[in-house]
């Protein structure tokens, strides 16, 4: 049922079997000039699937309101032997000389909460996800030729890592389904919240329809009110039969349905 959704009852409490970790660990932010981009995606891509588990690699592109420059590079978490971090790192590092270089030694909870926010002032936002299974040359064209930034908002597209130890599971070992993916890629638009969104959606939603068919599937807490109850339900793929049984049997009046909602039979 994990990964379900919450489609079956409210969690009241969790037990947590811990792993030994290195709280010290090499991380940050690393952007070069837009102008690379075609080049951190093509390195993304060949680089990612083979990679070692240590070393987390999230490319990100984005655009950031008022003018600012665009810039293009990685959110980076190694977590391996210190020694072999040089070699783990090597091709990010031959790229070139960065604009924003954060990648240092820290603490790992210190990298968790590198990006949080206490500003109280709101923010609108909108995305749009799906699974890639390979970063081809096609999907990197329709990224890169496809991007427009905006005065009035934050644009940015990324790629939350996927494979390594989560693709050594089986697929229907949880209600996950979608352990071959590469990738989950987000596109984003996000600007002050009370001002006029139409056209930043629009965007958004003009940009995703030329990279959607490079996608199977999403991230079910990416789920969106726009998707249809086919869409999700296909979603779980060769797990929904399973799950549809366990909604079918502690939840046949569908009380948990805000969600990734598997429906039961009527």
């Amino acid at each position: 049922m994990r990964g379900g959704g919450g489609n079956f009852g409210i969690v009241t409490s969790f037990e947590f079997r811990l792993h030994p970790m290195r709280r010290q660990i090499l991380g940050g932010d690393i952007f070069f000039p837009m102008s690379r981009a075609r080049d951190v995606l093509t390195l993304f891509a060949g680089y990612g699937p083979v990679a070692p588990d240590h070393l987390q690699l999230d490319p990100v592109m984005v655009q950031p309101p008022g003018g600012a420059p665009g810039m293009v590079g990685f959110g980076v978490c190694y977590c391996g032997p210190a020694s072999r971090a040089d070699r783990a790192m090597a091709l990010i590092w031959r790229l070139g000389t960065p604009m924003v270089d954060g990648v240092t030694g820290m603490d790992y909870v210190a990298l968790q909460r590198l990006h949080d926010t206490d500003d109280p002032r709101a923010v609108a936002a909108y995305l749009k996800s799906g699974f890639v299974s390979e970063i081809t040359a096609d999907l990197v064209t329709a990224i890169v030729d496809g991007f427009d930034g905006h005065p009035e908002r934050a644009t940015q597209i990324l790629f939350q890592q996927s494979g390594g130890a989560i693709g050594r599971v089986a697929p229907g070992a949880t209600a996950f389904s979608q352990r071959d993916a590469r990738a989950n890629m987000l596109a984003s638009v996000v600007w002050p919240y009370g001002s006029d969104l139409s056209a930043h959606i629009a965007w958004c939603r003009q940009y995703w329809a030329g990279l959607e068919p490079f996608t199977y599937g999403f991230y079910t807490n990416d789920d969106s009110i726009e998707l249809t109850a086919q869409q999700v339900a296909s979603n779980y793929r060769q797990n929904l039969e399973r799950l549809v049984a366990v909604k079918n049997r502690y939840d046949p009046s569908n009380l948990f349905r805000l969600n990734a909602n598997v429906v039961p039979p009527v």
